[in-house]
């Protein structure tokens, strides 16, 4: 997906999340926009993310949503590698 993803280069997605490291804070179903359970409810986090750049537009930011269907792109032809179809590695 180089250099589509994972740069912030002209003609790349470069999308970019920002993380306010001294958020302390334990999640909740509302934190996660879960319907109804999710396997991280009543973690303890350290950081939470306060804004959302998609392809330079802001989508979120402190909990609002800005964004909206077709802000996504998807990107065809990506593949599993071999190596992860064959297993698990222990």
């Amino acid at each position: 997906m180089y250099p589509r993803k994972g740069a912030l280069l002209p003609g790349s997605d470069a999308d970019i999340v920002l993380v306010d490291p001294s958020v302390r804070k334990r999640l909740s179903l509302a934190d996660l926009h879960a319907a109804d359970h999710s396997v991280w409810e009543g973690w303890e986090i350290h950081g939470w993310p306060v804004t959302t750049i998609l392809r330079g537009k802001v989508v979120v930011d402190h909990g609002t949503l800005f964004g909206g269907p077709g802000d996504g792109r998807l990107i065809g032809g990506r593949k599993t590698s071999a190596e992860v179809l064959r297993g698990p590695a222990c």
